[in-house]
């Protein structure tokens, strides 16, 4: 009888920011699901805490690393980079997924908000990916998801400097994409594209809490756009633009006018009235 050696599994590592809510937790808790170990960075030390406590009950087993950092600031990013080494561990799967928004007429809004908002979404996810893409593909290996959304593909009144950093994370990540697939590298990235989503704390941070477009045909939740977003990580997909609805209204949105889709947005974006 010929004696075969057990298989041992090496437990694969993601680290995902912005996981303890909204899109990060439900992707959390698919691949938690599938085994992985979860490293997790948000700015709120409580809400890190108490959503460690709750996907450990759910997830019997799961071993949960948090880092409580402001994603703002450019040096968090090489301070994530360092905890993941003094860890120890390989981050097979790197999930950009932090971002906030900002709300009202343009020259209202506060620019120090405004550069935090960039810091975030764009600072923060370019040196991300551009640290941990480099130990990939030094060992052919590992995948990268960027959260873009459904609003960097149109001019959303209200919401500019927020789309215009949406619109730098798809097109930075789709660039990357044929980079990695013209050297024949195994390592993937993944953009999603989300449309609106209800039942987020997104709305209210953003001061959206009227806004129709978060209650329209179109909207979609957390949990869609994490199982829509993690199969096509699976799969290896280049873009991933979750949600049915949001699907089939895009397939629509091609053939309609700019000046009515423009219309339709003014109509769901509201009016921020002018001060004085």
């Amino acid at each position: 009888m010929n004696y075969e050696p057990p298989t041992i599994k090496i437990m694969q590592t993601v680290l995902i920011t912005g996981g303890s809510s909204g899109i990060g937790y439900e992707l959390s808790r698919l691949f938690a699901k599938d085994g992985y170990r979860l490293l997790w960075v948000s700015k709120p030390p409580e809400e890190l805490a108490n959503a460690k406590a709750k996907l450990e009950q759910e997830t019997a087993g799961v071993e949960i690393h948090t880092l409580s950092k402001d994603l703002s600031i450019a040096e968090s990013t090489q301070e994530v980079y360092a905890w993941t080494q003094s860890l120890g561990f390989q981050v097979d799967v790197l999930v950009n997924n932090a971002g906030f928004a900002t709300y009202g007429n343009f020259e209202d809004i506060a620019s120090e908000k405004e550069l935090a908002l960039i810091g975030v979404n764009i600072s923060c996810v370019m040196l991300l990916t551009k640290l941990f893409v480099k130990d990939m593909i030094a060992r052919d290996s590992g995948k990268i998801m960027n959260i873009s959304s459904a609003v960097s593909y149109q001019a959303i009144p209200l919401m500019g400097v927020y789309a215009g950093t949406k619109a730098f994370v798809r097109i930075m990540s789709d660039s990357i994409y044929y980079e990695l697939k013209y050297r024949k590298s195994k390592v993937k990235i993944t953009t999603v594209c989300p449309g609106a989503i209800k039942d987020t704390k997104f709305q209210a941070a953003a001061g959206m809490q009227n806004i129709r477009t978060f209650s329209s045909i179109t909207t979609t939740t957390p949990d869609e756009v994490a199982k829509d977003a993690y199969r096509g990580l699976k799969k290896g997909k280049r873009l991933v633009h979750t949600g049915l609805r949001y699907r089939i209204g895009k397939l629509l949105t091609k053939i309609t006018p700019q000046s009515l889709k423009m219309q339709v947005i003014k109509g769901e974006m509201g009016k921020v009235k002018l001060k004085g």
